[in-house]
């Protein structure tokens, strides 16, 4: 496609796009109605067949408005479907050709059910050759035609009779098509653009050129896009339609950029050119597939499948959920679980092809463009694709939201997710925030559903270290945490931790992290030794013995000395408040109350002012207040201190 300065008038503009069978004269109509023949390569013209996607235009009038028509002109080969999806991808009007001579063939039928599976509501049906048959040939097409389409959308289309060759009907199909342009309302023009690429190339001295029907949004001269699933940020340096340079090409028309930044080999047919951040590659997609009636067997979950979206062929393993096959003629939710990160949008159609790409088998519709690997049979997995698919906005975010889990998503990722324009994003959060259904951890969004779920499975995982470990006085504090940010994010496991604290679920015991249900398992003797151990620190006041002279005073082993300290720090009748000392829980309680006191209606305080009212001395009371301020119960100002 050269690239030249000419402009191209403002008008209304659609993707026109071909369909039918081998020789059944698609091209040859194509040429008739423009004068463009879209066989571009010497080897279609050679051989008189389509082999790669051709380009044309067609400006039409109903007499008071023009339009303009895009034209991708498809291969009519069995051997080339996917060539003939890429070329459908985007389309808003489809002419699906018949030729008198040969009738409704089989790749007719197959072009028809991917023109319905792709949601083509409008088209026409052309009868090609129709001056090279006789007349009551012609009435046994027609009747074929309505029997063969009447169980689809093509059923509605009107049928027209033309001949290239002696240029009848021709200027009706413009007519035809110029009524059916007048129907179409202008599509949105969306905040987000998004290309499909299905033609690359490169310009002598002007680089990268990539084509495709534009899906959403538009594109200048100057814009940033990423090119997926490479994931490489591009820039436009010119923009063309119909071989015209143009300031701006929008949803509706075809479109060839010329980009900078980005080599030829970094780029090929199959892949997308969007706004950057909106859109991203998975290897899983959820969807609701349905299976033509066609079909002669139920298609199984986990069967091999090819998938084809957007101008791209993967192949996947789709998973039914909720159920073992598809029947002929049903539909279902699926997870697509792709061999390679494929990009897909929100409602985005797709068409289903078997293994070794012999037939269609169904097509569908994208729910989740970017998945996790679910377990299909659980209820709960049902319900959240139910949730996906709503048509309210407000239940896919908050679903959306619920899926990310602990990764935090930008408002223009969630957008993506969810099919709408990125700035309703915020209301709709807003609205989530007000049923509190939303909370916030280290400055992180999250559902309540994905923190109570954390929460209780780190509960849950509590009480199993402590049956497998009765003796122990819990889990190390620093362990717990990681186990907690494994599986939430990296800097969460404290913010959790915290959460659970305030709950009650759990308690510090020194070092150590316990379930408020959970008590060390004591022998007859330990616990005999560990009352005795308190009857000793309890009797002591503020001034508690050091824990190795109540190992003499008590005549214990340097073993069980040990053993039983590890159970003194999960005793809620002694607090830890020094290395090697324990204070009774309540002379704790009293000397927090002597503080209390002291920092009252925000007074300010010193040790010594703590020494004269508790009546100890300066080495009793210095460790203990250093304990109140580890805990946040006081702060420490220069000399003084104030209850936080």
């Amino acid at each position: 496609m050269p690239f030249n300065d000419s402009t191209t008038p403002a008008r209304a503009t659609l993707i026109l796009g071909t369909a039918g069978h081998i020789d059944h004269g698609k091209s040859t109509l194509v040429k008739a109605l423009t004068g463009t023949d879209p066989d571009r390569l010497p080897e279609e013209r050679r051989r008189g067949m389509t082999i790669e996607l051709g380009f044309a235009h067609l400006d039409v009038t109903d007499g008071t408005t023009s339009f303009r028509f895009g034209i991708v002109d498809v291969p009519g080969h069995e051997k080339f479907v996917r060539t003939m999806v890429s070329g459908a991808t985007g389309i808003d009007v489809a002419i699906l050709v018949v030729a008198a001579d040969d009738g409704w063939m089989p790749q007719t039928q197959e072009h028809a059910d991917i023109l319905d599976l792709l949601g083509v509501e409008r088209g026409i049906v052309a009868i090609t050759k129709s001056d090279a048959v006789p007349a009551e040939r012609l009435v046994a097409v027609l009747a074929e035609i309505k029997e063969r389409a009447s169980k689809s959308i093509i059923a509605s289309w009107p049928v027209l009779e033309t001949s290239a060759k002696a240029n009848s009907g021709i200027d009706a199909l413009r007519s035809a098509l110029a009524r059916i342009a007048m129907t179409l309302h202008q599509r949105h023009v969306s905040s987000v653009f998004r290309l499909a690429v299905d033609r690359v190339f490169t310009v002598h001295g002007r680089g990268t050129v990539a084509t495709g029907s534009v899906l959403s949004g538009q594109v200048s001269p100057g814009d940033e896009l990423e090119i997926l699933p490479a994931a490489v940020v591009c820039k436009v340096r010119e923009v063309q339609t119909h071989d015209k340079m143009v300031a701006a090409a929008a949803s509706g028309q075809r479109a060839a950029l010329n980009l900078t930044g980005i080599d030829r080999d970094s780029i090929e047919r199959g892949m997308d050119l969007v706004t950057p951040g909106y859109l991203a590659a998975s290897r899983y997609v959820d969807a609701r597939v349905r299976l033509l009636s066609t079909v002669d067997a139920p298609l199984k979950s986990h069967r091999r499948v090819r998938v084809l979206i957007g101008t791209t062929e993967a192949m996947a393993t789709l998973v039914v959920i909720g159920a073992d096959a598809i029947r002929p003629g049903d539909d279902a939710f699926v997870q697509l679980r792709v061999h390679r990160p494929i990009v897909a949008g929100f409602r985005q159609r797709f068409i289903l092809r078997d293994e070794t790409a012999a037939r269609t088998m169904g097509g569908g519709t994208v729910i989740r463009p970017q998945a996790r690997r679910v377990r299909a049979m659980l209820a709960e997995t049902i319900q959240s694709f139910e949730r996906a698919a709503s048509e309210d906005a407000h239940i896919r975010l908050a679903d959306a939201i619920r899926e990310s889990g602990f990764n935090a998503a930008t408002d223009l990722q969630l957008a993506g997710r969810i099919g709408v324009e990125p700035h309703k994003i915020s209301s709709l959060l807003e609205a989530l925030a007000s049923e509190h259904a939303l909370a916030e951890i280290k400055n992180l969004r999250v559902h309540r559903d994905t923190l109570s779920t954390m929460l209780d499975r780190s509960a849950t995982m509590l009480k199993r270290y402590h049956a497998s470990r009765p003796n122990e006085p819990g889990m190390q504090r620093d362990k717990f945490i990681g186990w907690i940010a494994a599986r939430s994010a990296p800097d969460l496991g404290k913010p959790l931790l915290v959460e659970l604290e305030s709950r009650g679920t759990l308690v510090a015991r020194g070092p150590y992290l316990a379930h408020q249900e959970f008590s060390p398992a004591m022998s007859i003797e330990d616990e005999l030794a560990m009352n005795e151990v308190f009857a000793e620190i309890e009797a002591a006041g503020f001034d508690p013995p050091e824990w190795q002279k109540l190992r003499a005073i008590c005549s214990l082993s340097r073993q069980r000395a040990k053993s039983l300290s590890d159970i003194a720090k999960t005793d809620p009748r002694l607090v830890s408040f020094a290395l090697g000392y324990f204070i009774a829980t309540s002379a704790m309680e009293r000397f927090r109350a002597i503080v209390a006191d002291l920092g009252a209606k925000g007074r300010r305080f010193r040790l010594a002012d703590v020494r004269d009212r508790s009546g100890q001395s300066r080495r009793v009371v210095q460790p203990l207040l250093e304990h109140l301020d580890r805990t946040g119960f006081t702060k420490r100002v220069g000399d003084e201190r104030i209850l936080r």
